[in-house]
């Protein structure tokens, strides 16, 4: 398990964005997986609060692993 930060994406649904703003933007990755009943691929994550869910992938970026943050590669 590695702790990460992420963001919304732009094109992220309410309900992970609700996610990211209610329990923080620190998880706990536990495993990746499909993401329930919607056919996607998602992680499943633990906040420092406790709660533990599915996020789809495709809806947050990665800001940081453990202390390590990401570069991020601006498309030209």
């Amino acid at each position: 398990m590695k702790t990460i930060m992420i963001s919304p994406t732009s094109k992220a649904s309410q309900r992970t964005k609700n996610r990211i703003r209610e329990h923080g933007p620190s998880f706990r990755a536990e495993r990746s997986g499909m993401c329930g009943s919607i056919d996607k691929l998602g992680w499943l994550v633990r906040a420092e609060d406790g709660w533990l869910g599915w996020l789809p992938r495709d809806e947050f970026h990665i800001e940081c692993v453990d202390e390590k943050f990401i570069k991020k590669v601006l498309d030209k």
